[in-house]
């Protein structure tokens, strides 16, 4: 047997995390639970996912879960004192990770043109909305203007035929996941070749690469009408809640006959076939909904369970996480947050054991920082009395 891996695979890499909102932050995080250092570089104002939602103090759910683990220090880089100070910082790191509009970092002289002029091997990432060029480069966009443009919406069309948007920020997290995959590979790069790299990833692109499905079903049904993938397959009621009933091939739609007592229904040609079935959807759908209504969840959760029909509860986020096997799997980890109390926290998929740090607050480790970089207690003073520092560091 192999010994364990007890070393996380980017320990010793120190990245700069410059971008706001979630998909850069996002990334930067994965990146820390493999064993890179993170430090949060924010405006005087921060990082604006600090206003999102319920925001005691500026710890809104976005931003703790986006920003586990890292250091904070607030730079105001419209001072040129500011941007010297990022640049100092920049020179340190093996990965600079941005989320502006492309003039922003030109503006600032803080591109990978700029950056990598001292540091060749510099691997510089950004992540913007609609890409570095085109008619909509210097637009704003955020997860939710992408799910409408991307036909996200569409396909979560509700049973009244209205447009709605993934209730989660599924671009944002994805683009982060995608960007740290594309990190890795250049980290690769980096470690063969000797060669920095200039990494960009747009929600947009995310957004139709996490739909290729989707985009090519309906490429290649040409207008045809949509047919699901497997019939039964939708959520319905039971007793007391909710559950979702998958019967994805003809043998497993046998086997729920069996379990909802419809064993005519196995030898009836008109349900003989998934397209023989999606003919008459209704009357399966209909009877089945009135079948799962007699028992309650816990009673069909365990029946189609024995039966190797696909079924899950439709749970909230308390029953998700207070779920046995959820626990059995150690999920969850609970991080105790000054104001907010215990967190819980899902763990990173594939990333090793570890415990994990609370999000920082704004510029929480200002002095920190700023001391590792040599200076003194009274220039860091002076940084702070100029405003080129956020003034509340600790």
């Amino acid at each position: 047997m192999n010994a364990p891996i007890t070393v996380a695979p980017y320990q010793g890499l120190k990245v700069l995390d410059l971008s706001q909102g979630v998909a850069g932050p996002y990334c930067a995080m994965l990146l820390l639970k493999s064993g890179a250092e993170v430090i949060k570089v924010e405006p005087p104002s921060g990082d604006w996912s600090r206003g999102l939602g319920y925001a005691p103090e500026g710890m809104s759910a976005p931003a703790i879960s986006a920003n586990l683990g890292k250091r904070s220090i607030c730079i105001d880089a419209q001072n040129e004192r500011g941007r010297e100070l990022i640049r100092t910082l920049a020179a340190q790191a093996d990965i600079v990770i941005e989320s502006f509009r492309p003039r922003v970092m030109k503006r600032l002289g803080l591109t990978y043109a700029d950056l990598s002029k001292d540091k060749p091997n510099l691997i510089y990432v950004s992540v913007t909305a609609f890409g570095s060029d085109g008619p909509y480069a210097e637009r704003p966009g955020t997860d939710s203007a992408i799910q409408a443009m991307s036909g996200m919406m569409e396909v979560n069309r509700d049973r009244n035929g209205n447009p709605r948007k993934v209730g989660i920020l599924v671009v944002d997290i994805a683009a982060g996941i995608y960007t740290a995959q594309a990190i890795g590979a250049a980290l690769y790069r980096r470690a063969t070749q000797g060669v920095g790299a200039y990494v960009e990833i747009s929600l947009l692109e995310v957004a139709a690469a996490v739909q290729s499905g989707a985009i090519v079903d309906e490429t290649i049904r040409d207008g045809r009408v949509v047919q699901p993938l497997s019939l039964p397959s939708g959520t319905f009621a039971t007793r007391d809640g909710h559950l979702i009933v998958t019967a994805l091939h003809d043998r497993m739609f046998a086997d729920l006959c069996k379990t909802i007592k419809k064993e005519e229904w196995i030898t009836d040609a008109r349900f003989a076939t998934v397209a023989a079935r999606f003919e008459s959807a209704d009357e399966i759908n209909t009877t089945l909904e009135k079948i799962l209504r007699e028992e309650p969840t816990s009673y069909w959760l365990e029946a189609l369970g024995k039966s190797g029909v696909l079924c899950g509860k439709v749970s909230g986020y308390a029953d998700f996480i207070n779920d046995p096997q959820v626990k059995q799997q150690k999920l969850f980890q609970q991080v105790h947050h000054d104001g907010l109390g215990q967190v819980p926290v899902p763990r990173t998929p594939g990333s090793l054991d570890c415990v994990e740090r609370p999000a920082p607050r704004k510029g929480e480790h200002g002095r920190e920082i700023l001391a590792e970089l040599g200076l003194s207690a009274g220039k860091i003073q002076e940084l702070v009395d100029a405003g080129v520092v956020l003034a509340s560091v600790a």
